[in-house]
């Protein structure tokens, strides 16, 4: 009988879904919304069992030896791994939460679309959490249990306008790319259970659209990142 081989599994990594542009479902909902960070999302797992034990990008694992995003486990473990655990002990909202996952933004001064300039430092910016078995964070409640925190920024509060999202568009929100808008989505279900999901659109800065269309002319990567943004962008008339 031939020997049969194992290999290693493959860490799973947490799924951050794509943000696509303002949909008319959302349209003048209630809803907050945080500053978009021009940078590379990261990922910060904890389990009850391991403690932080799984760092990453959105397709692969990372460690502190990694070239581009090394240092930001580092600022991470400094910034964070000491803070958000005692929250969740002590909010009812993650009772029994044995797994969770932080999501933040890598970026630099001089990082645009994701693309980092060689020796410049950066920073994280914390904004998503992730419960197993629950899901995102509502809006709400990241802002006041974890705004203690260096979370993203809330730029605005209320309904998802198109004077809003013109505002946002024509620069007079201090964003550089755009903001997130998030809002709730509350779905009834049997025996008269509530339950809430967390829904998102991202609206683009023309200035940030601008720049990206300059760029793009020196590199595919880029074009077709202007193309899917145009098209998000353009579902909804301001």
């Amino acid at each position: 009988m031939g020997r049969t081989s194992k290999r290693a599994q493959r860490p799973q990594l947490a799924r951050f879904p794509p943000i696509e542009g303002p949909v008319s479902a959302y349209i003048d909902e209630p809803c907050l919304a945080f500053h978009k960070y021009d940078g590379s999302n990261l990922q910060f797992k904890w389990t009850q069992q391991e403690g932080w034990c799984q760092f990453g990008t959105r397709k692969r694992t990372i460690d502190s030896k990694n070239p581009l995003f090394g240092d930001a486990i580092a600022t991470f473990q400094r910034k964070y791994a000491d803070s958000i655990i005692p929250v969740i002990r002590r909010h009812k909202e993650y009772r029994n939460t044995k797994s969770l996952v932080a999501f933040c933004e890598y970026f630099g001064d001089h990082t645009f679309s994701g693309l980092h300039q060689a020796g410049e430092v950066r920073d994280l910016k914390l904004i998503d959490i992730l419960i197993e078995d629950q899901g995102f964070v509502l809006p709400g409640n990241f802002r006041h249990h974890f705004g203690h925190l260096d979370i993203a920024e809330i730029v605005y509060e209320g309904p998802l306008s198109g004077q809003f999202m013109r505002d946002v568009y024509e620069g007079k929100y201090p964003v550089g790319e755009g903001v997130v808008a998030k809002g709730v989505t509350s779905t009834r279900r049997r025996k008269g259970k509530t339950e809430q999901s967390v829904w998102t659109a991202k609206i683009k800065t023309k200035s940030w659209l601008e720049e990206l269309q300059r760029r793009a002319g020196d590199s595919a990567n880029l074009m077709q990142e202007l193309e899917e943004n145009l098209r998000q962008q353009s579902s909804v008339q301001f």
